[in-house]
This record gives C-alpha cells, structure tokens and sequence, in this order.
C-alpha cells in the first residue's frame, strides 16, 4: 500500500520546476543574448514556442496514486495541476482513445465501441483485426495530430487509436503503430530522443504515446492487488527517469507541457454479480456483441418485443435497458444507426450481463476487472496530471471533465484552430492554464 515519500516528492517536485524556468541555451543562442537589446519596436511579438507531450496510461483508475506509491505523479501535481476526470461513454478503451484524439464523442466520430457492425460499410471494426483498423470510412472526424499538421506543425504519434488509419489522407509525420511487446522504458528512450534532438527546429511540436497498463493487470487483479502495485510503481519509476532524463538533456525543456491521463477505470467484477438474458429474451437476437453496453439486434420486428421483455427485469438483472434512440441524453449516445445496434443492455457497476445460449458459460473470477460502465460511476474515473509552462502550478482542478477537452488542451497550448464541430467544453477546462 501506499508509502509517504514526502522528502523523494519534495526533491521531484523541486527538479521539475528548476527545469520549468531554467533553459540550456545553445552557444548560438548565449551569444545573441550577450548582444544589446534590441529596442521594443524591433522585438518579435510572437509568444514563446509551447510543445505538448501526452501519455495515455490506459484504464488508469482516480484513486491508484491513493493506493500506492507515486512520488513522480505526486511532485507533478505539486508544480502542475491535477484532476478527476471521467470518461464517454461507452468507457471503452478505442472509443475513448479516438475521443480525446478528435474531441467528439464517439456517437459523433464514428468509433461507437471496441468492435460494431456498420450497415452502410458492410463491414465490422474490431479492436484485433488489423485490416478493420486500417479501414479509413470507420473513422469520422480530425484527430488532433491532423489537426496541427494542417496548420504547420509536427506530431510524433505512438501506438494511438486511429493512427493505423490514414484519415483525411494523413498519417502523423513519425507514426510507430502500438506493439504489445514493445516495453515502456523503450517507448520514453523514443520519446526523450525526439526531445532531445541537437536541431530543435526538428523537435516536434506535438507527442503522443500509450502505454497498455495497468489495463491489462487490472483485468486481472483487483487495484489492490501486489501485482497491480508493481505496475503502478513501475509506471512512476519510469516516467520519473524519463524526467530526469529530459531535464538534463533536452534544450527546450522548460517549453513541454505533459500530460498524464487515461481513457477509463476499471471496477472489480464478482462470479456472485452475474446475470444472463437468454431465459428471457431466448432465440429472438439475430446478431450481439457481448461486451459493455450488451449490443442486441432482435430477428426483424421483434425489437418492441425483446425491449419488453427485458424491462421489467432491470431490477433483478442489475442492468438497465435502453432502445437505441432512447439513451439518456448525457450520454451523447444512440443516434447513429448506421452503427449501434438497436437495443442496448447497460450493466450497473461490477456487474457481468450477457447474452449467451449456454447457461454455463464462464462467470468472471474474483478479483477480475471490466470497464464499460456508465462514465458517472466511481470506479470508471481516472487521472489528469500535468504540468509546464502553460499549466497552473499547484493547482486542484475542480470541475470534473470529459476527456474528449483532451483535443482543445493540446490545442490551445499549441495555438492552432481545434477541428470544426468537436464537442469540448472551453468552459470546463479554461481554468487550467496560467494567465496570460
């Protein structure tokens, strides 16, 4: 459990803000500073260069720096700003990942889930099928990396949701697709050496990375579990020496912004919180998905029907039922048809719903773990840190995002135009950023 490292968090915290006001000049740069000033009419009136690093820590759940040891995240949120912040719905990782690329809810972008069917396309997405994720009509919207290059910067895209594909027929400028065998000491070496490049004007002004913990351990062990510890742990070691490393080395420190965040929680399932829709529903489902919402398209006109059937026993089922075009409103979900089956079955928190003709199939094992809640419960929170010359300095930010604003932060700090009709809210994350 969670050690107090108040003197390492005090001396990280110290390192990180030394390197947000101290510069390593090249000498080219140290001569033209010993020359006189110009005077003010002569000065350049353009704002210093702002760059932006952002980490994806999937499934990064609100409370794991609570649980265990984090001095790098806690030193970050002492000189940066720190925030609970929640995820679209559904909480899954691609529709989220692709969220905070395009800023639009995944009703909107086209990415409903992590595997659906498309009607217009005759064609199905799925999360494991590379040809499926290559295929550029799945993916509506501008990603943020298109965004800045359209507008004459660079971005470094590593292993992110959408860049498989070459949407608006673009590719980030360096795009390393993800591999689950690549480790993260290799991903932050990739980093700091695009940082770190001796020709600044080659830095990129953008950087994007993703890192497949602790999602993966946390489907399997509970978030207190030793072996979710050591990931944690091992996380924050690793962002710590990546760091250190770019305090050190890299010229145009004190211009990053980093970002730390995650697309989900994850809540604890139980064999005990299990519940089948077969005996109610029985052969009346053409096609589903069982994952979180449970997907349901019925034969032909039995939709009424199998909606009628299940109502009643949302109680019981620990579910809630919705038709398509019915989903709350706060969910920005249901209207695109062409994508998203007509009935939607929404587990509560920690349940396991699904719809499947054995009756034995597999319960979830204690301690395993699931997302694709509803964005409001708990355990579907993660983490926002971040820090450097565009952040406040200790600050706790309040408001509790989505994090689709991921688009207009990257955005803002870089200056560009966000993409047209994208569904941010300036207003939830304005106060974020230092004053001008």
């Amino acid at each position: 459990m969670k050690t107090t490292f108040k003197y390492l968090t005090m001396c990280l915290a110290a390192m990180l803000l030394a390197g947000c006001h101290a510069t390593r000049l090249p000498e080219s740069e140290k001569k033209q500073q010993e020359q006189p000033a110009p005077q003010e009419d002569t000065l350049q009136k353009t704002a210093p260069r702002q760059i932006v690093v952002i980490l994806s820590m999937d499934a990064f759940r609100y409370d794991l720096p609570e649980i265990w040891s984090t001095p790098t995240l806690d030193s970050v949120a002492s000189v940066g700003v720190h925030a609970t912040i929640r995820p679209c719905f559904p909480a899954n990782t691609f529709p989220n990942h692709y969220s905070m690329a395009t800023g639009l809810y995944p009703d909107h972008h086209g990415i409903v889930n992590n595997n659906f069917y498309s009607y217009s396309l005759k064609a199905s997405y799925s999360i494991s099928n590379a040809e499926a994720r290559a295929y550029v009509p799945f993916y509506k919207g501008e990603p943020v990396w298109n965004t800045v290059q359209r507008q004459g910067l660079h971005a470094h895209v590593y292993g992110w949701v959408g860049t498989d594909a070459a949407i608006n027929n673009s590719y980030p400028e360096k795009n390393v697709l993800y591999d689950g065998g690549r480790s993260r000491s290799t991903l932050t070496d990739m980093v700091v050496e695009d940082l770190c490049n001796p020709d600044t004007t080659a830095v990129p002004d953008l950087i994007m990375f993703y890192f497949d913990e602790p999602d993966a351990t946390l489907h399997n062990y509970s978030a207190t579990s030793p072996r979710v510890g050591q990931i944690v742990e091992s996380i924050d070691r690793q962002l710590g020496k990546m760091l250190e490393q770019l305090r050190k080395r890299c010229v145009l420190y004190d211009r990053i912004n980093f970002i730390f965040t995650a697309d989900h929680g994850m809540c604890e399932l139980s064999p005990d919180r299990y519940y089948n829709i077969y005996s109610l529903v029985g052969k009346r489902i053409h096609y589903w998905y069982n994952q979180r919402p449970l997907c349901l398209e019925p034969y032909e006109n039995y939709d009424d029907e199998v909606y009628n059937l299940l109502k009643p026993h949302e109680r019981d089922g620990h579910y809630k039922v919705w038709r398509r075009y019915k989903v709350p409103e706060e969910y920005h979900y249901g209207k695109d048809t062409d994508r998203i089956y007509p009935i939607l079955v929404q587990p509560d928190p920690g349940w396991t719903v699904v719809y499947d003709q054995n009756s034995n199939s597999r319960r979830p094992s204690p301690g395993e773990g699931a997302h694709g809640f509803v964005p409001e419960a708990q355990d579907m929170r993660m983490v926002f840190y971040a820090f450097g010359p565009a952040f406040k300095r200790g600050y706790e930010h309040p408001v509790e995002f989505e994090n689709l604003n991921d688009h207009l932060i990257i955005t803002t700090i870089l200056g560009v135009q966000p993409a047209d009709n994208n569904d941010c809210k300036p207003e939830e994350i304005k106060d974020l950023f230092v004053s001008e």
